[in-house]
């Protein structure tokens, strides 16, 4: 991005995007299993007590999720299903909720589900229940600043897709 505009950007950020007061946008964001599965690659430190984690979004609001505990590939991948249990309430909750549905795994599952509390900040265990902060995250990523004129947050999956519907607004 040219410098000049990004810096004109970062100041309309700062003062609340006043120039634009009013604006209004309803966007349906479909992103790819192959594009989440870079972002999440990207974003998990190295750290991370898991490897090789793979998410697929299946259809009906589900995802399974495929990884390693640690780097070794001695260890086989665990499997596990989630279903969206809860949806934002933007501005009130911005937290969506997964419940775990591998029910054959609760017993391993659960322990290793608190493992992947370190990972990352603003996703904690509760139970068979993963809660993800999106302000925590969002913040964490420097987009804290967005999340402010955001009025709703969907978030649905379709076989191969999580699909984002966001209404929003500057006041």
């Amino acid at each position: 991005m040219d410098e000049r505009i990004e810096r004109l950007w970062r100041r309309q950020l700062a003062d609340g995007f006043a120039d634009l007061r009013g604006a209004q946008a309803t966007i349906t964001l479909p992103i790819s299993e192959r594009l989440l599965n870079e972002a999440l690659t990207e974003t998990i430190p190295g750290s991370a007590p898991v490897s090789d984690l793979h998410v697929t979004p299946e259809a009906g609001d589900r995802f399974t999720v495929r990884f390693r505990i640690g780097s070794s590939t001695i260890l086989p991948r665990l499997k596990i299903a989630l279903a969206i249990d809860r949806e934002p309430d933007l501005p009130a909750f911005p937290v969506i909720v997964l419940r775990l549905e591998t029910t054959g795994l609760m017993t391993l599952a659960t322990p290793v589900l608190r493992l992947l509390n370190a990972v990352p900040a603003g996703v904690t265990v509760k139970d068979d229940r993963i809660h993800v902060d999106l302000r925590a995250l969002a913040e964490r990523h420097g987009f804290g600043a967005y999340l402010d004129h955001l009025d709703e947050l969907r978030v649905n999956t379709v076989s191969g897709a999580v699909v984002l519907t966001l209404r929003g607004r500057i006041r």
